[in-house]
């Protein structure tokens, strides 16, 4: 059953809430726990149209177990990531992380895993056969977008997390991306296992009849993500930040190659994304 004009409206609306949502949290406004609470609630109503409870529940718990494995596990030994901490800047902790944390990769793992689908031209809820693999693999490439964007500023002007040693890219080193990496792929890995084992049980009966609406709402946090770094760039502060190894960075280098790089990575996943959705419609379109 297609989506009629009502539900596409409104779900149009939840879109424009995640716009502002994703913008202001990257934008370093003083309320990115109310925002993520905001991300995950929208995730829930947009992929409930697609997986069943259970299903949700399980890739939840997956990215709740993982990412704090993998987190904590660098805090304490340095792997994967590599020598860092978190401030108290984004608040309560498991252990060494923020409760922030794991919703957090919850929602912008759910975008990735969605984009993904559309990069690869899968429409299937349920990934099969080599799709199993490249879904995961595809869509973990486009999760560490997220990181490369967000992690220079975080990491020294934002003050979120600590990199002990510095690196090349702002103060964060290649491991931190390598790490980031292994973890999401852990992530959707899991969950295509999971979609593979369980079968049609897994997704919800009218899963593959959502409209072309359903996609482009997920390609919307890549839009904002850029937008905002556009923005930020745009109204660049002068100024220098130190990071813990003593290295100096400008204020401005940093706006400046954060939305080059988001130019080349989430504006450029959007547009494409967009384009296949819209091909793909024209190809279903009797002649």
């Amino acid at each position: 059953m297609r989506t009629d004009r009502r539900t596409t409206t409104l779900w149009w609306f939840i879109a424009a809430q995640l716009v502002l949502a994703v913008g202001t949290t990257l934008a370093g406004w003083p309320q990115p726990i109310l925002n993520v609470v905001l991300l995950v609630v929208i995730v829930a109503m947009h992929a409930l149209r697609r997986y069943t409870l259970a299903s949700f529940a399980v890739f939840a718990g997956i990215t709740f177990v993982v990412s704090n494995v993998y987190e904590n596990l660098s805090i304490v030994t340095g792997f994967p990531f590599g020598d860092y901490y978190y401030s108290d800047a984004l608040g309560l902790k498991l252990f060494l992380v923020p409760l922030v944390i794991a919703p957090a990769y919850f929602a912008t793992g759910y975008f990735s895993w969605q984009i993904a689908h559309v990069l690869l031209a899968v429409r299937d809820a349920r990934p099969r056969g080599r799709d199993v693999v490249l879904v995961p693999l595809i869509a973990s490439f486009v999760m560490v977008m997220w990181d490369l964007v967000m992690d220079p500023n975080a990491a020294t002007a934002g003050g979120s997390w600590i990199w002990e040693d510095g690196g090349g890219y702002f103060g964060v080193p290649v491991s931190n991306f390598a790490g980031w990496f292994l973890c999401v792929y852990t992530i959707f890995q899991l969950f295509a296992f999971y979609l593979a084992r369980r079968g049609p049980a897994a997704i919800r009966p009218e899963a593959e009849t959502v409209g072309d609406a359903f996609w482009y709402q997920a390609i919307v946090p890549y839009v904002s993500v850029a937008l905002v770094l556009t923005a930020r760039f745009l109204t660049r502060e002068d100024g220098i930040v130190t990071d813990p190894a003593g290295q100096n960075w400008q204020l401005a280098d940093l706006g400046e190659t954060t939305m080059l790089v988001s130019v080349f990575t989430m504006y450029f996943v959007a547009l494409l994304s967009t384009l296949l959705v819209g091909r793909s419609r024209r190809d279903r379109t009797p002649v």
